[in-house]
């Protein structure tokens, strides 16, 4: 006899997401202006490449002058950059506070013999099905994702579903807010039932070189070392380019560092629009533009002011990108032995598996995207923390070098 029982929970919109919404898309417009302002002026005066649609950079430079003007004319430049400021947060309080959790279902699963009985309580009623255990083929574990606009998708956990004969028939069982304890309730579910455990949505890394034929080569990120007792994949700053590293730094600390510079520009242009076309416009009287032709005075054209602010500002955004960086950079070793390989990270305890009950090594996409090594037998060990789909293909390829074909 078998007896599974759980409680699947949801998410939806709260009062406190109902506030929060114009305030996100309103980030969201912003994020656009400053992408397009960048393209406009990187891709454009640089790259010297012609944009696939020129009207969207055009308004942009209209929308940003316009803003400038207005600023530098009322005084208010301190206070958009306020309103940056106050924006910035605003998807991660959405995404944390701004949607409840209400029960979505209710679960109970009993069997006796051959037969399966699902009881399932939802909000719009009751479900009952009797199911033959051969119609069964496997215990399936998948991300649990769900749109939520205007945020896009947003992470849910992970579902434990039983999958049928017929794809369109898979029931939904559970849902764990990680994928150890995930596992742990689908490990004991398809041992009594006696069917396999499956991972929904990994890829082996002949599937994924399928999927991406004549792509890029992965980054050089994971160092293999051969050793006479052990084999090791180390994973360090010291495998990592400088041109990656700062990469990863500059996106980290990107959209404050475009809120700390607007300071300056806002300040520089804003001032040119008005003494040019204040007077046309009548909205200023005719000025003397004053130009220092000195060396600080050309330097100071490019270089920020440096106010409270605009020092809060670039302190802020070096510590994000340090933090960021040290976390998507930091150390790691997958080490393999004639028995067994084990995960170790600094500050975590070591994660280890017997190397005859790794079924395989599998890439699930993100984000974030993670390596998961395999069984159905023990908790898989999973390497997340990557830097991206390109470092965790890398990763998948080098691990499927050294296990070599996978396991029965």
């Amino acid at each position: 006899m078998i007896a599974f029982h759980a409680t699947v929970r949801g998410a939806r919109r709260n009062g406190l997401g109902l506030l929060l919404t114009p305030l996100v898309l309103l980030r969201r417009v912003v994020q656009g202006l400053a992408l397009a302002l960048e393209r406009m002026i990187w891709r454009e005066l640089i790259e010297d490449e012609a944009p696939a649609n020129p009207l969207v950079s055009l308004l942009a430079f209209l929308l940003f002058s316009g803003l400038c003007l207005l600023a530098s004319l009322q005084g208010a430049v301190a206070y958009v950059i306020a309103l940056l400021l106050f924006l910035l947060p605003m998807e991660w309080l959405m995404a944390s506070f701004g949607y409840a959790a209400p029960v979505q279902r209710r679960v109970l699963l009993q069997s006796w013999g051959q037969r399966i009985r699902l009881f399932a309580d939802t909000a719009g009623g009751s479900e009952r099905l009797e199911l033959d255990r051969a119609a069964i083929t496997a215990v399936r574990i998948r991300r649990a994702n769900l749109e939520l606009p205007p945020l896009g998708e947003r992470p849910l956990g992970w579902d434990l579903c039983l999958a049928m004969a017929d794809p369109a028939a898979e029931h939904l069982l559970a849902r764990a807010t990680s994928l150890s304890g995930a596992w742990q309730q689908a490990h004991a579910l398809a041992a009594d039932l006696g069917v396999p455990l499956h991972l929904a949505g990994a890829l082996n890394a002949r599937q994924l070189a399928a999927a991406r034929p004549g792509g890029p080569q992965p980054d050089d990120v994971w160092r293999l070392e051969t050793g006479s007792s052990a084999t090791r994949l180390v994973r360090s700053r010291r495998g990592v380019g400088a041109a990656q590293w700062w990469r990863s730094f500059a996106q980290q600390g990107s959209y404050l560092l475009f809120v700390a510079v607007l300071n300056t520009v806002m300040v520089k242009y804003g001032g040119f629009l008005v003494w040019m076309f204040g007077p046309r416009l009548g909205l200023s009287e005719s000025t003397t533009l004053v130009l220092d032709l000195s060396l600080p005075g050309l330097l100071s054209l490019a270089l920020p002011e440096w106010t409270v602010i605009q020092t809060l500002l670039v302190v802020a955004a070096l510590g994000a990108a340090g933090i960021g960086s040290y976390r998507q950079w930091s150390p790691q070793e997958l080490c393999l032995t004639d028995d067994q390989l084990s995960l170790r990270r600094p500050g975590q305890p070591s994660r280890s598996l017997p190397l005859r009950l790794i079924t395989g090594a599998l890439l699930l996409p993100g984000p974030p995207p993670r390596v998961i090594l395999w069984s159905e037998r023990r908790p898989p060990i999973v390497v997340d923390g990557l830097s991206g789909e390109r470092e965790a293909a890398e990763l998948l390829e080098k691990l499927e070098s050294v296990l070599g074909p996978p396991q029965g």
